[in-house]
């Protein structure tokens, strides 16, 4: 299983590639950066020309910000100035970007995240010359590529949780990007059988998929400060409205009623009574939690589920927002080997 680490919600990018500099030299096998508070696509082109040997990804980008003709061009752009070291993650993003920030209706997720990676897939894949055609229910196109591309094709993976774009996402793309908070059983009792029966259904080899699964991971020395500061990560979640990825996962995993409770009390702005409701196996389960040795134990435990594990931290109450924060993180990922 390879290590990768999540970043793009630094305070710059000169903090970001930094970090990413850092976990480079401490071994870790590659670096993703996300649509949120950035374009995932230009941070990914500092990443990769501040490192040198780690895969740099995009996990995710947003494809209901984005046209699949553009998001495919920029995949191969990337993929050429790395070297061939890039991935292209898409999903569908979340209603705080899509609806509260956008205005964009993401209703018909299936319809359009089908047409969106079948058409990026042509695009990053295109020899000069060669026709691209496609005509699908959200999108088409008509185009030839101007030259071959110059490396390797870049893969093509799909975030997904609920059953149905699980199964889409076996039936598109090269792997099932799976989102933060996911659990071994999750990955494993949940993702994994529903992709590969999309993949059987199209026809595919589901062998050939890939399961990247991204991991918060609190990490501190003081493993008490560790679990409250995943409860307070996880409660946000449901800020300012709930997020429907990580709510289905909550809910998909029985814990419906701590679901309901925090529906309810996190956009209230009771974000402390809903903290103190967290159970303590949503920690456990959910989360990779705790000093360097119990996270090290934590991500063994996804040995076998996951092909790829993506770190994303949590912050701590005594960070100081240096590259001190990331001393345990990188002395983990070190000792884990990628």
């Amino acid at each position: 299983m390879k290590i990768g680490m999540m970043l793009g919600f630094e305070d710059s990018i000169n903090t970001i590639t930094t970090i990413a500099q850092e976990a480079e030299r401490s071994g870790i096998h590659s670096l993703y950066t996300v649509d949120a508070g950035r374009s995932a696509t230009i941070t990914a082109a500092a990443v990769i020309n501040a490192t040198h040997r780690a895969k740099v990804g995009t996990y995710i980008v947003n494809a209901f910000a984005r046209e699949p003709w553009m998001t495919g061009l920029e995949a191969r752009d990337l993929n050429e100035i790395s070297g061939g070291r890039f991935v292209l993650g898409v999903g569908t993003g979340n209603l705080h970007f899509n609806d509260l920030y956008m205005g964009i209706d993401s209703t018909k997720a299936k319809a359009k995240m089908r047409d969106f990676i079948e058409i990026v897939g042509q695009v990053v894949a295109g020899r000069a010359a060669e026709r691209v055609r496609y005509q699908g229910d959200v999108h088409r196109i008509r185009w030839r590529a101007t030259w071959n591309p110059t490396v390797p094709t870049p893969p093509v993976f799909m975030a997904a949780s609920g059953p149905n774009m699980v199964r889409l996402a076996g039936e598109v793309a090269d792997g099932v990007g799976i989102g933060i908070m996911s659990s071994v059983e999750f990955v494993r009792d949940i993702v994994r059988p529903n992709a590969r029966q999309g993949a059987e259904q199209a026809g595919r080899d589901p062998d050939a998929l890939v399961f990247p699964t991204a991991a918060t991971i609190s990490i501190n020395r003081d493993a008490d400060a560790a679990r409250q500061a995943s409860k307070r990560a996880i409660c946000k979640l449901y800020h300012p409205i709930p997020h429907p990825y990580y709510d289905s996962q909550l809910r998909q995993l029985g814990f419906a009623e701590f679901a309901d409770q925090a529906t309810q009390l996190v956009p209230a702005g009771r974000l402390a009574e809903a903290i103190d409701l967290v159970p303590e196996e949503v920690v456990d389960t959910m989360t990779i939690t705790g000093n360097v040795e119990q996270c090290a134990q934590r991500i063994h435990e996804y040995e076998g589920v996951a092909d790829e594990l993506i770190l994303a931290r949590t912050g701590q109450p005594d960070d100081n927002n240096t590259l001190a924060d990331y001393a345990d993180l990188f002395q983990l990922i070190s000792a884990s080997g990628s």
